[in-house]
């Protein structure tokens, strides 16, 4: 009966039920461990085997904490990755530790960059589908660096994936990372197989509408920084096409998008870059003062040198002022033009010598004869090499002929730190120079001082002196030792000895006077005196017809340069006379200005300043005197001194200094006669009509006075005679009261009238 009740009714099936969901369930298990055992031994065959015949796997287990899904698309099983995502259960919102979902793995594998599996042709759109349908939300999601899945596959993944992407609505082009880089700085970021021309990636991301290609991640590296250090040259030609790109947007290191195509050897870059209608500086030097160029010859890229050499401005004066010679010596070699200045007129010579470089400079030296150039400032090597007191790089300069005409004399002096007891003389031998400095008493009264050896024969010397302390104590032979101010002292004597040698002399002492300060005038200060002095030997030339050759210079003379003869060296003193007149000329001009100034000042009533204007047309004139006796005596000496000892030579030279000193400084004067004839007039006219005005003031105020006193008695008066008619009214003699009564009504009746009219006046006017 039990046994019956047990077999019959509803309780059978539930128990069969129930028995074939424990058989099941332990079956599950049973599968899922040999799931789990098959991943823990990275099994993808047995997995595969195993979800291919059995639907009730939980396919969201776990090893070491990541899901299986996750363990076949680190190792490449797309097979059993597809069989994953068509399962209903699947969960595929899991993260690894970096926040990078299933949909960042899946479309970063691209099997074309050698990675073991990977997406296949439409398969790999098909998984990414399949994973995209499963979740959307997968599609722009970041990860802890904030890159997307667009971002990776960029980087890493198949064109077609990119392309797949762009596709979707709603896919994020711009997103940037935490280094603030899009999707396309990490397309570039590949660099280009060798023999390949473009990334399809990269072309699909440049063609997407609304791509940003203006923008620059955290290093300051734009686009095509990006581009061109990584050899993607259709890319690069593509941003070059914009016409608002920048080409050259320097990174946080200073390298421009030319930097790093050089440095990565691209020459196709290069060549675009320079070729493009964008002007390219390859000037740009980074933080360490590395141009385009260095980079190029660091790393031997010889192609991209021949690039660069024409163009570069500043490398060679860079590597100079760094001493790195070896570099120097690189770009030398390499063919750069020593000779070319940089953007402030500087040639590399300039920047070794500036820098102290002497074995750079010495270097230089040998490539280039052109040493004398100045830069914006007019610092030539030699002036830069004298004030920094560098005796060799000077040394160095001279043996190689530097030009000393642009270096005055106190540079010498001061650069040498010297007083006015020494000199400085320099030497000339074959074009070779040479310096040295001693005491003025070293210079003896001697043939040997004066003439040099008598095996002589191209040497010159030129002696700078201070002041002319030399020829007052006698040390210049046969020199004139005494000079009357403002007359031109010219001199030419024989040497005692075998008569074959000459001293000439040139000296001037200009307005060593002050004006008598009680009359005014202009006040000149006291000036050092200028003096030249030379020596001429007789001797034969090359066809042996005799001829005067010059041996020693003496000057004091702000020009240094060595003259060639006697006739560039007496010009030097003209030119330098001519200097003294203009000077003289300016202070002139500054003391009329302060006259004008002073009578302003005294609103023309400063009489004294006639006498002083008259002191100064007086030394007009004695200007003008003074300046035709220098003119003519200056004409005859060189006229006697050219045809005689010179052949000719320089004469011409020699007039024209003297006639524009005389044309200059005689405009000069004139301006200064004219301004005092202004300032005469002035004070004339002013004095005039300030006594006009005083007496025309005083007879203005008396007339008013006197309208004054009309105004008021003229109605007594007219009160008075009309008392003393002789009518009937009046024959009784009135009281006296009634003559001030009409007195007081005939004033304020004429009062009345004087202001109906005075009011009258404006109202018609207007």
């Amino acid at each position: 009966m039990m046994n019956g009740n047990l077999l019959s009714g509803p309780q059978f099936p539930s128990g069969i039920q129930r028995w074939k969901e424990h058989l099941g369930a332990e079956r599950s298990e049973v599968n899922n461990e040999k799931l789990r055992v098959a991943l823990g031994k990275k099994n993808y065959g047995q997995i595969s085997h195993l979800l291919s015949w059995e639907e009730s796997f939980n396919v969201n287990i776990t090893h070491e904490g990541y899901p299986l899904i996750f363990w076949a698309i680190r190792h490449s099983q797309m097979d059993i990755v597809e069989t994953l995502l068509k399962r209903d259960s699947i969960d595929v919102d899991f993260t690894d530790d970096d926040g990078r979902t299933l949909m960042s793995w899946i479309v970063s594998f691209n099997s074309s960059h050698g990675v073991v599996g990977g997406l296949r042709d439409l398969a790999e759109r098909r998984i990414a589908g399949l994973l995209y349908q499963k979740s959307n939300s997968l599609l722009n999601q970041p990860d802890r660096d904030g890159r997307t899945p667009l971002s990776w596959a960029a980087e890493k993944g198949a064109p077609d994936v990119v392309k797949w992407l762009l596709d979707q609505p709603g896919i994020e082009l711009n997103s940037k990372c935490k280094l603030d880089r899009t999707p396309l700085f990490w397309a570039l970021s590949n660099r280009l197989p060798f023999g390949s021309l473009s990334d399809d990636r990269v072309r699909y991301l440049l063609e997407a509408p609304g791509i940003e290609k203006h923008s620059w991640d955290n290093d300051c590296r734009t686009l095509l920084s990006w581009a061109a250090g990584s050899a993607q040259e259709q890319a690069a030609e593509y941003l070059l096409a914009d016409d608002n790109i920048d080409v050259n947007v320097a990174d946080n290191n200073g390298w421009t998008p030319l930097a790093w195509a050089t440095m990565k050897g691209n020459e196709k870059i290069v060549e675009r870059l320079l070729a493009s209608k964008h002007r390219v500086d390859v000037n740009l030097a980074d933080k360490k003062g590395r141009t385009p160029l260095y980079w190029a010859v660091q790393k031997k890229h010889d192609r991209i040198v021949d690039m660069l050499l024409s163009r570069d401005l500043v490398t060679l004066c860079s590597a100079a002022r760094k001493g790195d010679l070896p570099t120097v010596k690189s770009l030398a070699y390499a063919g750069y033009d020593v000779k070319r200045t940089n953007l402030l007129n500087q040639t590399p010579l300039h920047s070794a010598i500036l820098s102290g470089n002497y074995k750079i400079a010495e270097f230089l030296l040998s490539c280039t004869k052109a040493i004398n150039g100045g830069d914006n400032e007019g610092m030539t090597p030699l002036r830069s090499a004298i004030q920094q007191r560098r005796d060799d790089l000077v040394e160095l300069l001279l043996k190689h002929s530097a030009e000393t005409k642009e270096i005055k004399l106190y540079e010498w002096f001061e650069g040498y730190n010297l007083t006015g007891s020494f000199y400085v003389c320099l030497t000339e031998n074959g074009g070779e120079k040479a310096l040295s400095v001693a005491r003025v008493n070293e210079i003896a009264s001697s043939n040997e001082a004066i003439q040099g050896p008598r095996n002589r024969s191209s040497e010159k010397r030129y002696f700078l002196f201070k002041n002319s302390l030399p020829w007052q104590k006698g040390l210049i032979r046969d020199s004139i030792e005494i000079l009357q101010p403002n007359k031109l002292h010219l001199s030419e004597s024989v040497c005692a000895g075998d008569g074959r040698h000459l001293v000439l002399s040139a000296a001037i002492l200009l307005f060593p006077w002050h004006p008598d300060q009680a009359f005014g005038g202009l006040l000149i200060p006291d000036k050092e005196e200028c003096r030249i002095t030379w020596t001429i030997r007789r001797g034969v030339d090359t066809r042996s017809e005799p001829v005067w050759v010059p041996l020693d210079f003496f000057s004091t003379l702000q020009n240094s340069g060595i003259p060639e003869d006697g006739a560039e060296f007496f010009t030097q003193f003209l030119d330098d006379l001519e200097r003294r007149w203009l000077g003289v000329c300016d202070l002139a001009e500054e003391h009329l200005s302060n006259c004008r100034l002073e009578q302003l000042k005294h609103k023309g009533s400063n009489l004294a300043l006639i006498d002083c204007l008259a002191v100064d047309a007086r030394q007009w004139a004695e200007f003008r005197k003074i300046l035709k006796g220098h003119a003519q005596n200056a004409r005859s000496f060189a006229q006697k001194y050219c045809q005689r000892y010179n052949g000719g030579r320089g004469l011409k030279r020699i007039r024209e200094s003297i006639d524009r000193i005389e044309k200059r400084v005689n405009e000069r004067i004139h301006n200064l006669d004219q301004t005092v004839r202004d300032l005469l007039q002035l004070i004339k006219f002013a004095w005039i009509s300030i006594t006009e005005v005083r007496k025309s003031t005083s007879v203005a105020t008396s007339m008013k006075r006197l309208s004054w006193i009309t105004f008021i008695f003229l109605p007594a008066m007219f009160a008075s005679s009309l008392f003393g008619m002789n009518v009937n009214l009046l024959s009784n003699n009135p009281d006296w009261r009634w003559y001030i009564l009409v007195a007081g009504v005939v004033l304020t009746l004429t009062v009345v009238g004087w202001l109906i009219f005075k009011s009258m006046g404006p109202s018609k006017e207007r």
